[in-house]
């Protein structure tokens, strides 16, 4: 668990020698959802730095051109600044039309809004917010955009080390009021994620490169506001949002990264989705995951 803290990247960085992200994106078209502020902010910071063509979203428009205005100003890239709730389909929706009217084709599609409330909450059309924010939206969203992602495009997925804790039951996905817990509903939704990254993996093998990847510990308004005991007991030990994304750039850009499918990293590394007795994948739970997302998606929408 240690490894998770800014002291585990700091080892990590000198015994691997890491560079820093130098591959030319100009020309190329990313998304990062959730890229206001946090991690999302900076790996969409780092990703117009090198030229590419960024899209920030935000639940708040506001939120989304102020940043996309500041990233636009400091780079060479170009940011395009979009409000969406990555929890309501009909927004999700409106967010892929624009993208196949506006862009000529995507490359990176990085999903990484999110959020964890201790409170149980509902979207508008009638799903628990943490599994439509990181499960359902995510998903809805690569579909639309299946046609639009460009030959060998990458599709990332932005967990939590929190979903080491849970293993996949479909069936407690959507917890009920009576039992809700906020960092449980998370944890089990980032695991649903780490699951659905393989899924994906093996759908798109031909055309994609999907990955999945944990930060570590992040010093974020996210983790403020979502565990603040948490971040007052570990500030000192937190890694800066520009650590907590330097994995997700290097997946956006390596060589490496871009070479296989279907994995799960941290701090450059690929890593084990399970380390607790008890959480591992049960025979047929993704089929079962998959089909699950499909129909809830579509009783919503109904």
């Amino acid at each position: 668990m240690g490894s998770f803290s800014r002291i585990g990247s700091q080892v990590r960085s000198r015994m691997d020698g890491w560079e820093q992200p130098h591959v030319a994106m100009a020309g190329k078209v990313t998304v990062v959802t959730g890229s206001s502020s946090g991690i999302g902010r900076a790996v969409a910071a780092s990703l117009a730095g090198l030229g590419a063509e960024v899209w920030v979203t935000s639940r708040s428009l506001d939120r989304a051109r102020a940043s996309a205005e500041e990233i636009g100003s400091t780079t060479k890239g170009l940011a395009v600044a979009h409000a969406v709730d990555m929890g309501e389909f009909q927004q999700v929706r409106q967010f892929a039309d624009r993208l196949q009217r506006e862009t000529p084709g995507i490359d990176v599609l990085i999903h990484n809004a999110g959020a964890l409330t201790q409170d149980r909450r509902v979207t508008s059309e009638g799903v628990e917010a943490t599994v439509a924010t990181h499960l359902l939206g995510p998903y809805l969203l690569t579909q639309l955009l299946d046609r639009r992602l460009r030959q060998g495009a990458r599709v990332l997925f932005m967990s939590s080390g929190g979903m080491y804790t849970q293993g996949l039951d479909v069936d407690q996905l959507e917890m009920p009021q009576e039992t809700y817990r906020g960092t449980v509903a998370y944890a089990r939704a980032k695991r649903a994620q780490v699951v659905l990254v393989g899924a994906l993996a093996r759908r798109h093998s031909s055309r994609l490169v999907v990955h999945g990847m944990h930060p570590g510990w992040v010093a974020t308004p996210g983790v403020s506001t979502g565990i603040p005991a948490f971040e007052r007991l570990m500030r000192p030990l937190l890694r800066s949002p520009a650590e907590g994304a330097d994995t997700m750039v290097w997946l956006a850009t390596s060589t490496e990264a871009g070479s296989s499918t279907g994995k799960f990293w941290h701090d450059r590394r690929e890593r084990s989705t399970n380390y607790l007795p008890g959480t591992r994948l049960a025979a047929g739970e993704e089929q079962r995951l998959l089909a699950w997302i499909e129909a809830r998606i579509g009783r919503a929408e109904a």
